[in-house]
């Protein structure tokens, strides 16, 4: 049993205010409806508008207090990268932007790690050794960076790297040999999807297994737990150039938008986040094939 902390008691009573506000809204806008020229139902409304505002700032208000600089969840990289540099025998630059951003600390204990892990695998994957890089023409030190920002409701983290990038056959003879893929699959999926196998559960293209990577799990696990706070994990590569990992993450899981839908007079919230456009229909574009109802959309 946890005691509730500090931060979250005011807010669960903030979330049952918002519920409450949000109903009496609901029933001021019918009674205006029913009872247009009442003047005491004018005056409800306007009260009603008035405590919507203040609700509204209470709740953004509140929120605030649970807002900490990203820069916390950076602060263990430097040495991190130093260690692992100096273990590996590489030559890395760290380049840190944005650690001013602030996310929601429910959001920033649950991307430690995975970032962790992307960082390593940067290092130990991507930056190749001095001696590999010069006979390229690059220079000898690798190029790490990680950037932060805020994109409307969202935290995006960059992780860029200017090492090896991904051999997208190496990935596709992985993927066949583990059997997480047929060829037939294969064959109709872009560059960009063959990349993201990497994502795919005991995937592993390293050809020996050490303490710092090779034993088939742990990008599955970062995808895992980012898509457990409403973020996504997507993947750039250019081989020889190095690569590009971009994290979206929710800036707060405390509140999520959603669309309300009616069927058959029951309700259902849908996340926002998840909808990706809305139609209006009459009935007459509804067409029945084999006994099922059908819409031809575009």
């Amino acid at each position: 049993y946890l005691e509730p902390t500090p931060i979250m008691l005011p807010l669960n009573l903030v979330g049952e205010l918002v519920l409450g506000r949000n109903r009496l809204i609901k029933i001021g806008t019918q009674l205006e409806q029913q009872h247009e020229s009442d003047p005491q139902v004018r005056v409800l409304s306007e009260t009603l508008a008035q405590l919507n505002l203040v609700t509204t700032d209470l709740q953004l208000a509140v929120m605030k207090t649970r807002m900490l600089p990203i820069k916390k969840v950076f602060a263990k990289l430097p040495r991190m990268v130093r260690d692992l540099s100096q273990k590996l025998n590489k030559q890395v630059h760290l380049e840190m932007r944005g650690e001013e951003t602030e996310l929601d600390k429910s959001v920033a204990d649950e991307i430690g790690d995975p970032l962790v892990h992307l960082v390593r695998n940067a290092i130990d994957h991507g930056i190749e050794t001095p001696a590999e890089r010069q006979a390229k023409g690059k220079a000898g030190e690798g190029q790490l960076t990680i950037a932060a920002s805020q994109e409307g409701n969202s935290i995006v983290i960059r992780i860029n790297d200017d090492g090896r990038g991904i051999q997208v056959e190496k990935v596709k003879e992985k993927a066949l040999a583990k059997g997480l893929i047929s060829e037939a699959e294969l064959a109709t999926m872009e560059h960009r999807e063959i990349l993201n196998l990497i994502f795919l559960p005991g995937f592993s293209t390293a050809e020996k297994v050490t303490d710092v990577s090779g034993r088939g799990v742990g990008m599955d696990v970062v995808r895992t737990n980012i898509r457990k706070i409403n973020g996504s994990v997507d993947l750039e590569s250019e081989p020889g150039k190095g690569s590009q990992i971009i994290i979206k993450l929710p800036l707060t899981i405390a509140i999520i938008q959603a669309l309300m839908v009616e069927v058959e007079r029951s309700i259902f919230a849908i996340p926002l986040s998840t909808v990706i456009e809305a139609v209006r229909i009459s009935r007459s574009e509804i067409k029945t094939i084999n006994g099922r109802e059908v819409l031809h959309l575009r």
